[in-house]
């Protein structure tokens, strides 16, 4: 009878820590198809706290579910439900930190975090980008 409630218990407790885990948003959205890339061929973008719901080249990704997309060389539009856009470039080469800023470039193989909020200026939902490392501010659309 002990070993019974003790079998139920640990199904209660891995249900709650399966449900918990899928309210904080922590999986991983490739914009790739095929194997794995190493991390110096791909730009991780984590999606902060304050971000809703993205598009990425045609696929939303609600929140609940995202918390990082890992992008490769390309130009990418990402959109926040409430019609807040950014565009962003990353170049299939290395590029420095000064001129990924001027243009709006990502560089490989580091790591960006995704902020969402009201602009200063108009009041509107804008998006920027902040380096997780250093925490510089690194594409700013508010």
């Amino acid at each position: 009878m002990a070993t019974m409630k003790t079998f139920y218990a640990a199904i209660v407790l891995l249900i709650l820590l399966l449900s918990a885990c899928a309210e904080r948003g922590d999986n991983v959205y490739r914009t790739w198809v095929g194997p794995d890339r190493p991390n110096m061929a791909i730009v991780t973008l984590n999606l902060g706290d304050d971000v809703r719901d993205v598009t990425v080249r045609e696929r939303t990704l609600a929140r609940s579910d995202y918390g990082t997309i890992l992008l490769v060389p390309g130009k990418y539009t990402l959109r926040e439900r409430d019609d807040a856009s950014i565009g962003i470039t990353i170049r299939p080469v290395l590029v420095n930190t000064e001129q990924a800023r001027a243009s709006g470039e990502l560089i490989l193989g580091h790591t960006y975090v995704l902020h969402a909020g009201k602009s200063k200026e108009s009041g509107e939902r804008a998006l920027w980008i902040v380096d997780a490392r250093s925490g510089d501010v690194f594409i700013d659309t508010r």
